[in-house]
């Protein structure tokens, strides 16, 4: 007999600051199987974080307040071993070089197809 109660979807956290990008990224994670926690700006999710652990960060590298890649970097001198995959409209050399020395798994550019953002979570951990 099967139970009847299905495991929670893997959750990853969507830190983007413009709402109508943030919305279309959470929608693509439910459709893909995930839950999705958003935030607006790093410093909203330093203040309070999921209770339970992402599978991976999206992260706007450009964000009002502190950055993407500041956050990144953050997260990794804490310790914080969560994949990062980072997603700009400004794709420019030295912020790609910054997030790949940080040890991102991807550097998109926006607009980014939502089979590709998949691809890349599908190869992660499905729990952390």
């Amino acid at each position: 007999m099967l139970n009847s109660q299905s495991a929670t979807p893997p959750l990853v956290v969507v830190i983007e600051d413009d709402i109508a990008s943030q919305t279309t990224l959470a929608r693509v994670l439910r459709v893909g199987g995930y839950t999705a926690a958003t935030y607006a700006s790093a410093e909203e999710y330093l203040a309070s974080p999921p209770q339970s652990s992402p599978i991976g960060l999206l992260l706007d590298v450009h964000l009002s307040g502190m950055s993407g890649l500041d956050l990144q970097r953050r997260l990794r001198n804490e310790g914080s071993t969560i994949p990062v995959i980072l997603i700009t409209a400004f794709d420019d050399a030295r912020s790609r070089a910054q997030a790949e020395s940080l040890g991102c798994v991807a550097y998109l550019s926006k607009p980014c197809a939502a089979e590709t953002i998949l691809a890349l979570l599908g190869r992660l951990p499905k729990s952390p």
